[in-house]
């Protein structure tokens, strides 16, 4: 058959998430896949239902004789189902029956398998969130089902497209990475694909990959066979259970990722389906080769019961492009563009193979009765193929075969005959004698590791070099680093040596992304001052680029334009800065100029698809229509998906269902294209696109559409109404604006800045702008700015809540100042009683000011029913009942609902559950009902599947044990007494904050368990040893790991790492010093 690539509807069985949090989330500090993970201006998503419904999606089938695609453009563009039609219909990517979201997500929401596209980062923020989509297709029959967005973080333009030929079994991505704003950015992209696992499954990497790493190189293992610890498993210690390429082997949550290798294929294989895919790029732009399972163990599978209802246990199998790593970051340069391709094809019964490309894949391999097996599989037919098995300049084995899909060739009847398999060559040709394939196995030698492990970078003061404290800085900047700033490490630069460029020009940048224009401007011209101190021409024109960006932010356009002209003096700057160029000419009327600075661009930069778009809105407002047109045929035939394109091409036609149908009538898509049009002087395209915003609804998506709307776009026209002299028109757009719901107004550009400080002028008591630009400062680190214009906010409307909820967090975060904090949760709750978050978060104030807790119990009680609404609430009310003594209630609480986890953040439920029946089984004991204890002891042991978390493999649980001891004891059944006690003493350490730990207060059981054995000297010295690690962990500062990969710490009050560190060290101690006597 041809291929086939078809839209349609499709109702699938969804768990419904629940409605988006109006209130703006500033996760400053929080740690999300190693990296930052704050997620504004996107609203956040922390809960889901537990019934599903039907639920319509736009779903696209792309299929052709071998294989049968179904794609998600709604749910991020991923691919939901991948079937092997050669293969019995076998799904060679994991195939979900529902759609079931786990709180997994940087905002929220995230669904397992199949395939999922992550950029700019790892998740992708918008992988819950939907795309654009397009169908090609191509004169020979190929189709490709393209799909992007626009980044909701940075507004980078991502598009990724899945093709299918004619033919061939090969599924291809495109990708295309567009940089459209004029500042650079740092991305990784990763291909997330998942398959069903069990015992007889195998992920296969290239034969020359000895050992793996995890992220950010912190850890590293021997590979396949690990001989060492990894993630707290001693696998030498598992001899038989400790080849990683296995998942039956791997109990706890675990990634790896290849170093080093000369191949470019990965992939994994089902023996029990005797099926399985191959992954296929060009190794030299994708390095990246990783799995990640949740772990062959009930913690893992809890997760898996998170994720789907019958799908079972999945690992994740990506391949990242830029990237060898998570967080691995690279950069997007100023209108650049970086495109790529890669493929996966199924392949069937030959097993695991050592070399692969996208024609064929070979297995070689020695058995163990001195014979060896070769295979051969194709991903398309190829008749009379020639399959040549040679030893040195000996032909060992000629035969002309068929090769398909369905049609491997397979023999294990080959003797080595003393010889090593890397004395034997395979070659697969064509009919024609092309070569298609050959592997040659090396030669065993000893491994060398070229990659080092990472180690945490020195502080500031303690950096030796200049050169080091910049490339620190660069490092933890590129790398979005989560709890390590750059900033401190350029103050030490110029503290060194006042006029470093580099530590000048990063601040300029950074102060510049933060909107604060004239401190970024100060600092590029100082950087600007050093670099030409002994010549006028550096070897950079970054410095003179950001500060002409940092001009032309402030509305001083002529230095803006000298430094831009400048910065074009070297290559690498031309075409985003002769494209700020053509824009500022635009905005003083000089059409000449900008034509010939856009070309300029354009021939620097021949994918700059903003030039092409503003030459041919030129061309248009010139009545040269074909010219025009011309133009945007050559970005929208590479980009059909372009919306400041599409835009152009709607009022060149004055047709705008096109755009409406590629690009939803988003709101936050509207306003780049407004924008864009706005800064280079097409004010009146820009007040167009927006009336026709504001006059078409949006078309209706499957999944919640978070910024559909925005005061923002009526904000800007009342803007560009004024600056076209219209007034009147202008006032009235600013009284609709500021009449709209705030909800979800979280700006994020640089660009609305000037835009809201332009209303406040207008109108200073309107609320609306002051909120916007409140929650846009804060973001941007201008946390003063922010609470001055949310105290502005409230002054003028005293019942908006979410600013005085804002208000509470900045008077905490930023003051410290508790009362001031507390009075604005208490107007926030006065003013929205409905809003569970606030209830939640005006406790966490209350704990972080140590208010007692019968006092934070009698608010719960009061606020019951919204604290029911909420898991985080339900936690923090089973946690001050079980402190309260109340153990009955904490548990009818625990028990009356089902819990959803967050990734990384496990264990909260369950603590609370196992306090309940501990404090239960104690006061059994006392009664005296010992049977009764010991039932508790095992009901803590064996947590339903409702609290949607168990014990990880690591946990102690050594005061279960205990307990569980004591109870037999009074029981009279000594032997399991002892047991239970002999097991609790077995484990002193812990596993806490995803990282295993020496010692914790459970570590207080092992002794005391020491103790009912009669070890008594034993004991004395483990709470001894626990007073040493006390001792010697006290002086050393308390900081967050510099190489946490996951710490959804989603508390939007700042924690001080000292403080947790000082209180647990004092518990631990206290205890210690008790069991001592």
């Amino acid at each position: 058959m041809s291929v086939q690539a078809t839209l349609r509807q499709q109702s699938i069985p969804t768990y419904p998430v629940g409605t988006p949090d109006k209130n703006p989330m500033f996760f400053d500090k929080r740690v999300y896949q190693g990296s930052s993970g704050k997620i504004y201006p996107l609203p956040f998503i922390d809960k889901v239902y537990d019934e599903p419904r039907d639920v319509n999606y736009q779903l696209v089938v792309l299929e052709n004789d071998y294989v049968y695609l179904e794609l998600l453009p709604e749910i991020g563009g991923r691919i939901f189902k991948a079937q092997d039609k050669a293969n019995a219909g076998y799904d060679f990517f994991y195939r979900q029956e529902v759609i079931k979201p786990a709180l997994v997500g940087l905002a929220g929401p995230w669904i397992s398998g199949g395939a999922e596209f992550n950029w700019p980062q790892h998740h992708r923020p918008g992988t819950f969130l939907p795309t654009d989509v397009y169908i090609e297709e191509e004169d020979d029959g190929a189709r490709t089902v393209w799909m992007s967005e626009l980044d909701p973080l940075t507004r980078l333009k991502g598009m990724h497209g899945i093709r299918l030929r004619p033919g061939s079994a090969v599924v291809e991505l495109r990708a295309r990475l567009h940089n459209r704003t004029p500042r650079a950015h740092t991305f990784l992209w990763w291909a997330n694909i998942a398959a069903r696992v069990h015992d007889q499954y195998q992920s296969f990497f290239p034969p020359d990959v000895h050992y793996v790493a995890d992220h950010a190189v912190r850890a590293m293992s021997s590979f396949p066979k690990a001989e060492n610890h990894y993630y707290g498993i001693d696998y030498a210690a598992r001899p038989g259970a400790n080849d990683l390429s296995w998942y039956k082997n791997i109990p706890v949550p675990t990634s790896y990722m290849v170093c080093e290798t000369g191949y470019g294929f990965f992939g994994g294989y089902d023996f029990a389906q005797q099926g399985g895919f191959i992954h296929v790029a060009n190794r030299h732009i994708s390095p990246g080769k990783k799995q990640w399972t949740w772990g062959n163990h009930p913690f893992g599978w809890a997760w898996d019961r998170e994720l789907t209802d019958t799908g079972g246990p999945y690992v994740e199998l990506m391949a990242g492009v830029y990237t060898d790593n998570q967080p691995d970051f690279s950069y997007l340069m100023p209108t650049e563009e970086k495109h790529f391709s890669q493929c996966w094809w199924p392949f069937q019964q030959i097993g695991p193979v050592q070399e692969a490309s996208e024609e064929a894949a070979i297995r070689l391999v020695a058995l163990e009765d001195g014979k060896f097996e070769a295979a051969v599989v194709a991903s398309r037919r190829f008749e009379q193929a020639q399959i040549e098995l040679k030893r040195g300049d000996t032909t060992v084995h000629q035969a002309t075969v068929t090769l398909a899909p369905d049609q491997p060739w397979q023999r294990s009847d080959f003797a080595l005959e003393g010889h090593p398999l890397s004395d034997f060559e395979l070659r697969v040709m064509d009919a024609h004698g092309k070569l298609l394939l050959r592997y040659r196995p090396a030669a065993q030698t000893q491994t060398v590791r070229h990659r080092e492990q990472a180690t945490e970078p020195p502080a500031p003061t303690e950096t030796d070099t200049l050169d080091e404290l910049i490339l620190i800085a660069e490092h933890l900047e590129q790398y979005r680093h989560p709890t390590r700033a750059p900033e401190p490490y350029w103050q030490e630069a110029l503290r060194r040596d006042p006029g470093e460029a580099r530590a000048h020009l990063g601040l300029g940048r950074k102060l510049l992304r933060q909107g604060a224009f004239e401190k970024a401007r100060a600092a590029l011209q100082r950087a600007v001052d050093r670099l030409t101190a002994r010549h006028p021409n550096p070897e950079t024109g970054e410095a003179h680029y950001y500060l002409g960006l940092a001009l032309r932010y402030l509305g001083r356009c002529e230095e803006a334009y000298a430094a831009l002209y400048k910065s074009t003096w070297n290559y690498a700057w031309r075409a985003p800065a002769y494209f700020e160029l053509a824009c500022l000419d635009l905005r003083r009327s000089d059409e000449r100029k900008a034509r010939e600075h856009a070309e300029e661009a354009l021939e620097t930069n021949r994918r700059h698809h903003q030039a092409l778009v503003l030459l041919a809105a030129l061309d248009r407002r010139n009545q040269r229509e074909p010219q025009a047109l011309a133009r945007l045929q050559r970005v929208l035939q590479r980009d059909p998906l372009d919306p400041w394109a599409l835009a152009e091409e709607a009022l060149l036609r004055d047709d705008f269902d096109t755009l409406h149908q590629r690009t939803r009538n988003d709101a936050q898509t509207v306003l780049d294209i407004a924008f864009a049009y706005a800064n280079a002087g097409l004010d009146e395209d820009a007040v167009q696109v927006l009336l026709w915003h504001h006059q078409t609804p949006p078309v209706p998506v499957a999944v919640p559409p978070l910024l559909s709307a925005s005061p923002s776009t009526h904000y800007l026209l009342a803007f560009l109404l004024d600056r076209m002299g219209l007034t009147d028109a202008a006032a009235a757009e600013l009284t609709e604006a500021h009449s709209l719901s705030r909800d979800y107004f979280f700006p994020s550009r640089l660009d609305e800045q000037l835009v809201l400080n332009w209303a406040l002028q207008q109108e200073p008591s309107d609320a609306t702008a002051a909120f916007g630009l409140g929650n846009y400062l804060y973001d941007k680190a201008q946390q003063e700015g922010a609470i001055a214009h949310w105290e502005r906010c409230v002054a003028d409307e005293p019942d908006f809540a979410t600013a005085w909820r804002n208000l509470g967090i900045a008077y905490w975060n930023v003051r410290r100042d508790g009362d001031q904090a507390q009075h604005a949760y208490s107007r926030a709750l006065s003013a929205d009683p409905a809003d569970a978050r606030l209830v939640f978060e005006a406790d966490q104030l209350e704990k972080k000011l140590q208010a007692p807790t019968a006092d934070r119990l009698a608010f719960m009680l009061r606020h019951e029913e919204r604290v029911r609404e909420r898991d985080d609430a339900c936690v923090e009310f089973a946690t001050l009942l079980n402190d309260d003594r109340q153990p009955e209630a904490a548990l009818d609480l625990l028990l009356s609902r089902r819990f959803h986890p967050w990734e990384g953040g496990e264990g909260k439920v369950l603590l609370q559950y196992k306090r309940a029946h501990l404090l239960l089984a104690q006061a059994a004991l006392k009664a005296p009902q010992p049977k009764r204890a010991l039932d508790h002891c095992e009901r803590a042991l064996e947590p339903p599947q409702t609290l949607g978390e168990t014990y990880h493999p690591l946990q102690n649980q050594a005061d279960i044990h205990f307990w569980r001891g004591k109870a037999l004891r009074a029981l009279g059944r000594e032997d399991e007494a002892v047991a239970a006690f002999e097991r609790c003493v077995q484990t002193t350490g812990d596993f806490q904050q995803m990282a295993v730990v020496p010692f914790s207060e459970l570590s207080i059981y092992a002794g005391r368990a020491l103790q009912e054995l009669g070890r008594t000297d034993d004991a004395q010295a483990l709470f001894q040893r626990i007073l040493a690690y006390v001792a010697e962990t006290r002086p050393q500062p308390a900081k967050i790991d510099y190489f946490a990969t996951s710490l959804p710490n989603l508390l939007v009050f700042d924690e001080d790492p000292q403080e947790t560190r000082d209180a647990q060290l004092d518990r631990l101690e206290k205890l210690a010093r008790k069991a001592l006597g």
